[in-house]
């Protein structure tokens, strides 16, 4: 059995199951209410009671006995009633920051990259690391592990209790060959090993969709409700948000959209195809061409950053390859706005650092194979989160679920 690590917990933040008995959908209802309380807390804070009870449509009765529960729970903090002339003001309430924290592990192909952060988002602790080679779920299983073990060693002591993990993964996560939204082996190794390490909920996502959950938080205003987010790292992958929720496709495999065939012919894929988008447009793409170019680092294999410093140097055969890049990457965004027509297509991942070398051939590219009604609709942004918006989305999906009950369904409770 997998020892627990001996950290504070605060159970009950975080669920990742829906009711089943008229008793736990009579709770449910009730901690849903709470916590979309506590979320308004959480974004209008400090703020009182009525207020509460007018953003939300509440009536204040509820309103009041929600807070003092909360109050109770650790989880607000009230300001010292002030008496004036005209009698006692209304006492704010606000989020108590440290009353719990969630962590969050995005492991990449190349780098792996942990995240602790308090209830309002802010960053506690950051560890970062090269990925090792993973031959078998439970490696995967044991170096997540790790990388936990080390991040709450990095956070020291004295952090708040843990009240969930999010882990961000590379590929499918649930099982193709099932019609329930089974968790793939490797992903189900992670989360059980990591829930039984940490004693908290764990929750198991591609990556880049965990990305679309830290561009939603800490990345575009509040007025975009639908867009794609293409993550461009060391493959490539896309997430659509529709009406700011993070769409998984009915069986969880959305946003394939490196393996789209838009790419060039004759180039065969790890998948078994030919012609995918990732072997052109990404950073194993890169350096498969600069490979084929003949371009090299002090005599070894370079890599896309070592590709983009010398595209930068004037070197007419790396910028080639990023002008190869740029269009084909114009393809894949083409099909997507045709496609689904959104308010915006957002760019993130370390490749994005390269995109003065792209950003020209693919908006060629994106004018050339939209309808032009379209192409003057949908905006297409860099993100300067880059490869940050990935560990960002760990934690902030974490946080969903806690201040929006995401875990259920409506006709759950009703």
């Amino acid at each position: 059995m997998t020892p627990k690590h001996p950290v504070a917990t605060k159970r009950g933040l975080l669920l990742t199951r829906s009711p089943v008995t008229p008793a736990e959908r009579s709770a449910e209802k009730r901690r849903i209410r709470k916590h979309q309380v506590l979320d308004c807390i959480r974004k209008e804070g400090p703020i009182a009671r009525s207020a509460v009870a007018r953003n939300l449509g509440f009536n204040l009765p509820t309103v009041s006995r929600l807070v003092d529960e909360l109050v109770d729970e650790g989880l607000a903090i009230e300001a010292q009633a002030q008496k004036t002339p005209l009698g006692r003001r209304p006492i704010p309430v606000s989020l108590k920051t440290n009353a719990a924290c969630v962590m969050g592990i995005d492991l990449g192909k190349i780098t792996t990259i942990g995240l602790m952060m308090d209830l309002k988002g802010g960053v506690i602790a950051r560890h970062e690391n090269n990925t090792p080679p993973m031959d078998s779920p439970q490696r995967l299983a044991d170096w997540v592990a790790q990388v936990a073990s080390e991040l709450l060693a990095l956070a020291g002591g004295s952090i708040p209790p843990l009240a969930g993990a999010g882990v961000a993964l590379p590929g499918l996560i649930h099982r193709p060959d099932r019609l329930a939204q089974t968790l793939a082996p490797d992903a189900q190794a992670v989360n059980d090993r990591l829930s039984s390490f940490l004693d908290v909920p764990v929750l198991v996502d591609n990556d880049t969709r965990m990305m679309a959950h830290g561009i939603l938080w800490f990345g575009p205003p509040r007025n975009l409700e639908t867009f794609a987010v293409v993550n461009i790292g060391h493959g490539l992958g896309m997430a659509l948000v529709i009406g700011r929720k993070v769409y998984p496709g009915f069986h969880g495999h959305a946003g394939e959209i490196g393996h789209i065939p838009l790419g060039e012919q004759g180039i065969r894929c790890y998948c078994g195809s030919s012609g995918c988008l990732e072997n052109i447009a990404s950073g194993s793409g890169l350096e498969r061409m600069a490979m084929q170019a003949g371009l090299t680092k002090n005599g070894g294999k370079a890599a896309w950053q070592d590709l983009a410093e010398m595209a930068r140097a004037g070197s007419a055969d790396a910028l080639a390859i990023f002008e190869r890049f740029g269009h084909t990457l114009g393809r894949g965004l083409g099909a997507v706005s045709n496609l689904f027509n959104p308010q915006a297509i957002i760019l993130a991942g370390r490749v994005v650092r390269a995109s003065d070398l792209f950003i020209k051939p693919m908006f060629d590219e994106i004018n050339t194979v939209v309808l032009p009604a379209i192409v003057q609709e949908v905006k297409i942004d860099v993100s300067e989160l880059y490869e940050d918006a990935g560990p960002l989305g760990t934690c902030a999906c974490v946080l969903q679920h806690i201040f929006s009950a995401a875990h259920i369904s409506v006709e759950s409770v009703v």
